[in-house]
């Protein structure tokens, strides 16, 4: 099989910072043997420090590795996410987004025949230019811009050919997943009620699948002051629905931290709220620079769907009852005001 070859690129600002975790796991960790036998396969010069960094997936590690090449950003696939068609598939799709001139981490070709991925054993490895910068500040400008930056990047996907068969999404919603947690009845009946309704509304206005990042969220965005410069982590790249997307992009980028002293059990207290100044950038920035206008009911419609979709799919149904209850909150406050957002994004 043929890997798409890598493609040398300059060091651009920006940084790798982790994605949401709902609850503490074990995390995978290289050994310094393992690192050093893959880094033999590329041509990076003498190694001058090597540090584990703690972020993303705790399923797929990754190292920072200075060199005579510079600062690089060595990662080993997560189990499952390591089969080279996969791996080859998301290679085409950075290789083309940056042929489009959108900021991605560049990566690395192997010294013998300029692989983007080496394979070693049963593991699959990844060596990208490490790209400086911080992380989300919670502002409304980060959300524009990150809406903009969205919006870009699936315009530019629209070009993008691939040679490796895509994965496709398997399903948009699964209003299934409420029965593995231990939820009271009236909770399980909203909670179902909710993920219907977006399941319904997206079979009847969604756009046709298209190439999506598959994990869009802040921790995956790299910021250079008061703009997005790159989006990393394309492991989950495949063919799915931007409008599921788009609302995920949404919902993660209108939730706002705790600040110092507020409390997490009041329910009317701000910082329990998502922001609608937040919800409303994305949705500008993301329209600037695309085309392909969303329908805005739909969006609304999914924007308490995926909170609840990625809440019940990613926590653990034997410790995560209190983390649903703070979803199903936050889902149940979209919901209600579901009628003002639809009329506040039809009207901008």
């Amino acid at each position: 099989m043929n890997e798409p070859a890598a493609q040398s690129s300059p060091a651009v600002p920006a940084a790798q910072q982790s994605a949401p975790q709902h609850e503490p796991v074990a995390r995978e960790s290289f050994a310094r043997e393992e690192i050093m036998q893959v880094l033999e396969h590329y041509p990076i010069g003498k190694v001058q420090s090597i540090r584990e960094m703690i972020a993303g997936s705790s399923e797929a590690p990754k190292a920072v590795i200075e060199c005579e090449r510079g600062k690089l950003l060595l990662k080993r696939r997560a189990r499952g996410l390591e089969h080279a068609s996969l791996v080859g598939f998301a290679h085409e799709v950075i290789l083309g987004c940056l042929n489009q001139g959108v900021c991605v981490p560049p990566l690395i070709g192997t010294v013998r025949d300029n692989n983007s991925m080496c394979q070693i054993g049963d593991r699959t490895y990844e060596l990208f230019v490490f790209i400086e910068g911080t992380m989300f500040d919670q502002s409304t400008q980060h959300a524009e811009q990150a809406g903009m930056l969205l919006g870009e990047l699936h315009r530019a996907m629209d070009s993008v050919t691939t040679s490796f068969e895509a994965t496709v999404e398997s399903s948009v919603l699964n209003p299934e997943r409420a029965s593995a947690h231990a939820l009271s009845d009236e909770t399980q009946r909203a909670v179902k009620r909710i993920l219907e309704y977006g399941l319904d509304s997206h079979r009847a206005n969604a756009r046709p699948s298209a190439i999506v990042h598959g994990d869009w969220h802040p921790g995956n965005m790299i910021f250079d002051g008061p703009e997005v410069v790159a989006i990393c982590d394309f492991d989950n790249c495949r063919l799915g629905s931007r409008d599921r997307e788009l609302a995920q992009a949404m919902v993660y980028l209108s939730m706002q931290r705790p600040t110092s002293g507020a409390t997490t059990d009041a329910p009317d207290a701000q910082n329990d709220k998502p922001s609608m100044d937040h919800l409303f950038a994305v949705w500008d920035g993301y329209h600037a620079c695309t085309p392909k206008r969303a329908n805005a009911r739909l969006i609304a419609g999914l924007l308490p769907a995926v909170l609840l979709d990625e809440a019940l799919a990613s926590t653990p149904s034997e410790r995560g009852s209190s983390l649903i209850q703070v979803a199903v909150g936050k889902a149940m406050w979209f919901d209600e005001h579901m009628s003002e957002i639809i009329n506040a994004l039809e009207s901008r």
